[in-house]
């Protein structure tokens, strides 16, 4: 079609150097193979989006535009808990997740304009809530990769730019880096035991990320494992989620026992979860990484507790808007593999004293 022909000279280019240097030469993403999920190869999914996708290449593309086929296709275990309670869901990488929740009797349905949308007043109310109370989202979503093995520090060390050598039941917040100090992943590490990691990166990068750990897997003895569908993630977040997570854990949540950048095994209502003490929307709150089996009961506990605390349901436009007022950078939107990671602001995520890592020659230059 016309654009092909107009972008084949730079896509000769692109693709040459791409061959030639092991690594794309700019941020390539929207042709980038590893974009798309493996359920994505199925003929029917493939029939219906793309028959969408050539049809909206002139339409205008709001803000939050959502796509209307190949729908339905990956849900969380609390998919039909989010929906009873007014979620209105949009789609990445396959993934019905609620972006914003309508009030009663409101219409669930997107209403695009370049203007203010229909959802903006029930953002705001989240935003709000997480901001003065709490808010429980649910990002099952996120992509969630095991590393273990003996040589499993030695490995990360060399592919992250923070220290990863850090005690058992820490997290860590690094980035991996390409030769020219470019961000190719944004993620958060928490150690296991010594020989086994967990990372957190976003659902839609998680083909990346897998390939970008599996092209740098030398002779170290290491296994790599998606485990993403093993666990959901209810992230309860603002001031008031201590004293929320207090009333249906027996725990401790206190700040000498758990404080930012760890985790910690914890008995959720009649279940058990793993806390960790991170946050995407600057407030204190908890990731809590709940078996899939497990979590539709977690979830009731914490909002059957939340009703008093004034809990409230949020979706991603609030997580979106919260993480921006706080500057946090999100991986395809505020930093690619071209930006570097000193001048993308994250230097305090680089430890250069720690050795040799992907990407060091060009930070220190």
């Amino acid at each position: 079609n016309s654009i092909g022909i107009v972008s084949s000279g730079g896509a000769g280019m692109a693709l040459a150097q791409w061959i030639n240097d092991g690594e794309a030469p700019f941020d390539l993403w929207e042709v980038d193979i590893r974009r798309a999920q493996p359920f994505q190869k199925n003929r029917r999914y493939l029939k219906e989006r793309v028959s969408e996708t050539l049809g909206l290449l002139y339409a205008d593309h709001f803000p939050y535009r959502q796509m209307a086929t190949s729908r339905n296709v990956r849900r969380s275990p609390l998919h039909e808990h989010l929906k009873a309670r007014g979620a209105v869901f949009g789609e990445v990488a396959g993934w019905e997740r609620a972006n914003w929740f309508a009030r009663p009797g409101q219409e669930r349905e997107y209403r695009y304009s370049w203007k203010r949308q229909n959802w903006f007043d029930n953002q705001r109310e989240e935003h709000l809530a997480v901001r003065s109370g709490v808010g429980l989202f649910d990002m099952t979503s996120f992509g969630k990769i095991r590393v273990e093995g003996r040589d499993a520090c030695a490995f990360l060390q060399r592919l992250c730019a923070n220290d990863m050598d850090v005690a058992p039941g820490k997290i860590v917040y690094t980035q991996m880096l390409n030769q020219r100090g470019g961000i190719e992943s944004d993620l958060t590490v928490s150690r296991l035991s010594e020989i086994a990691f967990f990372l957190v990166v976003p659902g839609a990068t998680l083909q990346r990320d897998l390939a970008w750990l599996r092209k740098h897997l030398a002779e170290e003895f290491v296994v790599i494992t998606d485990v993403t569908a093993a666990e959901a993630v209810l992230c309860l977040m603002g001031p008031d989620s201590r004293k929320l997570i207090q009333k249906v854990s027996p725990n401790d949540f206190s700040n000498d026992n758990n404080p930012f950048g760890t985790f910690q095994e914890i008995e959720i209502g009649m279940g058990l979860a793993r806390a960790h003490r991170v946050t995407y929307v600057g407030e204190l709150g908890w990731e809590l990484y709940v078996s899939t089996d497990q979590a539709a009961h977690v979830f009731e506990a914490i909002t059957e507790a939340g009703t008093d605390a004034g809990m409230k349901l949020c979706g991603l436009h609030t997580l979106d808007s919260c993480r921006i007022e706080k500057a946090f950078r999100h991986f395809g939107h505020d930093i690619t593999d071209e930006d570097n990671v000193l001048e993308a602001g994250l230097g305090f995520a680089v430890k250069t004293a720690k050795g040799d890592f992907i990407g060091r020659d060009a930070v220190l230059k």
